[in-house]
């Protein structure tokens, strides 16, 4: 028992360091060896849990961006409080301060790197939920509407009392979400026009 916990500890240690690197450097510039030097480990060890560093890269995305799951969940909620119960789950993220660390290494990397554009793309629609019948179309457009926000809400292009009043937030965004979220709500009537 105490390999399997030292083992889970290794891949988190390795995610968390790989998660950091990829937010200050990107992608292209983070390496598989610093890596495993901030991690503390030997740099074989990360290729025992990872196959490369688009395997690592990918696996710090899939833990990372999961927008698409939750907005899935609202859109099968129904009910009038559905965005705001949304906008709580974005807000949370945004403001846990490991979760934007690695938010905005995926970013960056995604900036960097085709390959890294096409993983978190799969990241904000994958296969489960786009199996299960839900708009996609309003699920890119929230995930979207999410990253725009907490981009300009860390880049500081909000306005202080809107972007430090989580309250505030919630109650701006919720109206947008919901219009999304309504069967008939922006991508539908959008589609209906053209």
């Amino acid at each position: 028992m105490a390999n399997a916990r030292g083992a889970s500890e290794t891949r988190r240690a390795i995610m968390r360091s790989a998660a950091d690197l990829f937010a200050e450097l990107g992608y292209s510039n983070t390496s598989l060896r610093a890596v495993a030097a901030d991690a503390g480990c030997d740099p074989a060890l990360i290729g025992h849990y990872f196959a490369s560093k688009e395997d690592l890269y990918s696996a710090v995305v899939e833990e990372t961006v999961r927008p698409a799951e939750a907005i899935r969940e609202a859109m099968e909620r129904g009910d009038p409080d559905a965005a705001e119960w949304l906008m709580r789950h974005a807000v949370a993220d945004w403001n846990d301060p490991v979760q934007q660390r690695r938010i905005l290494g995926v970013l960056r990397s995604a900036a960097d790197l085709p390959a890294a554009r096409e993983r978190l793309s799969r990241s904000l629609l994958p296969r489960e939920v786009a199996d299960s019948g839900a708009d996609e179309v309003k699920v890119w457009l929230i995930s979207s509407l999410f990253i725009g926000v907490n981009t300009s809400r860390r880049m500081g292009l909000l306005d202080p009392g809107l972007a430090e009043d989580d309250e505030e937030m919630v109650r701006a965004l919720a109206p947008v979400v919901a219009a999304f979220l309504a069967p008939q709500g922006i991508a539908g009537g959008a589609r209906a026009s053209s």
